[in-house]
């Protein structure tokens, strides 16, 4: 059995499943209370399919990008739980995500989610691609085509810069985001619904097929992709880190 845990934004999924079965999922609007609800949710949705902590043959988390507390969270709760059952850990990126959901569509995929400042983080997806991986269209740069990193912090004018055909956009995103796409693009651009963003299924599910090629990550290893420096840092006189923030913490481990 696995469980999922992503909460990249202010609204949480969580889900059970075993093998290709969903057991349970649980999504919902968590603000910024990421730290006081995701373990309590994830007992309930154990302690609901009559299933121990102990149990949990896998962990799967969102990395981001995405709130930098609903991020950190996530990945330190996962990676506690890793440790502390002895079970492998899948780290996926929120986008990667959020794309999964779109998967049948023909055109070009953009995942995006909110960031804030008039910016948005995306990556573009081509389901029709001949790859066992479901992973973003790398991103060349104008210096000599060379490679960047496929997940992007841009605004939305300058992403309909990068785009030349019709496309899908699924995700989070602002009004102001969603007008300002819709139209410089016209009937180019398609939106999935909003109620159908994010779903705890979908991470457990591209986790599962890290699982089948033997592909875990490493709990000491695996970071956050934050794509952005977090507003707020710690003093440089801070001497020891809060314990929320250390991936034995307290509040993790109560959930065990």
């Amino acid at each position: 059995m696995l469980l999922a845990i992503d909460t990249s934004t202010a609204y949480a999924c969580l889900a059970l499943t075993d093998g290709d079965a969903l057991l349970a999922e649980l999504n919902w609007r968590v603000g910024q209370r990421h730290g006081a609800e995701t373990l309590e949710h994830a007992r309930w949705l154990l302690r609901g399919q009559g299933i121990a902590m102990s149990q949990l043959e896998g962990v799967a988390v969102a990395l981001g990008p995405g709130s930098f507390n609903g991020v950190r969270v996530a990945v330190a709760t996962a990676k506690t739980l890793a440790f502390a059952l002895s079970v492998p850990l899948y780290g996926i990126p929120t986008l990667d995500v959020i794309a999964w959901g779109a998967r049948l569509s023909a055109d070009p995929i953009w995942a995006l989610l909110d960031a804030g400042r008039g910016e948005v983080f995306a990556a573009c997806y081509d389901a029709t691609a001949a790859s066992a991986i479901w992973a973003p269209h790398p991103i060349t740069t104008a210096d000599h085509g060379a490679a960047a990193s496929p997940y992007l912090l841009t605004t939305p004018l300058a992403l309909v810069a990068r785009i030349s055909g019709p496309v899908v956009f699924t995700g989070e995103w602002r009004d102001a985001t969603h007008d300002a796409l819709a139209q410089a693009l016209g009937e180019r651009a398609r939106f999935t619904s909003s109620l159908a963003a994010r779903r705890g299924a979908w991470l457990a599910e591209l986790a599962t097929q890290r699982a089948q090629r033997g592909a875990a990550d490493d709990p000491r290893a695996l970071e956050p992709l934050y794509l952005r420096r977090p507003n707020i840092t710690s003093s440089a006189r801070t001497k020891v880190a809060p314990a929320a923030e250390k991936p034995g913490g307290e509040e993790a481990t109560h959930a065990l």
